[in-house]
């Protein structure tokens, strides 16, 4: 059938047939060809699809860099100053709400741009900038939305891993190792991520000893570097915020040396690091959050151990704690359930 004889077909039909047409149409397609064809997109702002439709087409031809970096850098720009959120006379009411197929076409384009090539690394470059961009969009409005990420059809840990798989693309060096850690630890998460997803995305990119002996030694570095600068910002009036985040920034850095250690195997060094460098007012929580870890690696007697010496140090584990201990005693095992 033409669409034309579509058009005049559909046409006899009322609103609630043409619903239940749609419906068993939709539920009829692979869900590849759904995500292939951007078929939720369709659905839910149909006239914004169309718009970026047209694009597309205009695009089929090798996008120029040059033309996209001063886009894509004015983009980011007006959505930090909440031109895409708040009332303003530079981005139309209208036209606010298409922002997540604009940014979702640029993810698409820029990827189509080779690692090693010169346009590469500004294509690199623009991802980590529109990465960061989202991630800072789950903690503050600067869209109306509370999970940019999946406005743009893509999960969070999915954009990180092709950004930091870029990063590392053009040879694994110091230089390239601390952009992508400074990326992980400045992130802020949405509401179906954990930061433990985004430090485990990084480790899974640095895949021989040396690399990950260098990602520890770039670790301990940024941290230094984070304790130096806290005389200026103890000087600011935003001491408190910057205190938070600060420490939420150093236990993710304790995590990913923590988990490092763990993959080379230094299983006493990680978590005696992690016991001396965890930030924590609460002696129980940093308990908890490393026995945790050790949990997800199965390291059994390393648990029982960490536990013991806890409370011979009169910490108070939480019941849920004991309990674990107590089925490990009597099952010699790990329960499957990490949180029973």
């Amino acid at each position: 059938m033409l669409v034309s004889e579509l058009r005049e077909v559909l046409k006899k039909y009322s609103q609630d047939d043409l619903k239940l047409i749609i419906a068993e149409m939709y539920k009829s397609m692979p869900k590849k060809m759904r995500e292939d064809k951007d078929t939720d997109d369709l659905i839910k702002d149909v006239h914004g699809y169309l718009k970026i439709g047209k694009i597309e087409k205009a695009l089929t031809k090798q996008v120029s860099i040059e033309e996209l970096k001063p886009e894509i850098e004015l983009f980011i720009d007006y959505a930090y100053k909440q031109y895409y959120f708040a009332p303003n006379s530079y981005v139309h009411k209208r036209e606010r709400p298409k922002w997540r197929f604009i940014v979702k076409q640029y993810i698409k384009d820029l990827q189509t741009f080779r690692v090693e090539s010169p346009e590469g690394k500004i294509a690199t470059d623009l991802l980590s900038k529109i990465y960061t961009m989202l991630s800072y969009a789950c903690g503050y409005y600067i869209f109306n939305t509370e999970n940019p990420f999946s406005s743009v059809g893509i999960r969070q840990t999915e954009l990180l891993d092709i950004v930091i798989k870029r990063i590392l693309g053009n040879g694994i060096d110091r230089e390239s190792v601390k952009s992508a850690i400074l990326l992980v630890i400045n992130s802020d998460v949405d509401p179906e991520t954990l930061y433990s997803s985004l430090i485990n995305s990084l480790i899974s990119n640095l895949n021989t000893t040396d690399f990950k002996e260098m990602a520890i030694e770039q670790s301990l570095k940024i941290k230094e570097e984070m304790a130096k600068s806290m005389i200026k910002v103890r000087k600011s009036t935003s001491y408190e915020l910057s205190q938070y985040k600060r420490e939420e920034m150093n236990n993710m850095l304790v995590e990913i040396i923590f988990k490092l250690y763990i993959e080379l195997c230094e299983y006493d060094k990680a978590i005696k690091y992690f016991r001396d460098n965890y930030k924590e007012y609460d002696k129980e929580v940093t308990l908890y959050v490393l026995l945790q870890h050790l949990h997800i690696y199965g390291l059994k007697d390393y648990w029982v151990n960490v536990y013991e010496n806890a409370v011979k140090s009169r910490i108070k584990p939480r019941e849920r704690l004991e309990e674990t201990y107590r089925y490990i005693k009597e099952n010699d095992m790990l329960p499957e359930d990490i949180y029973m």
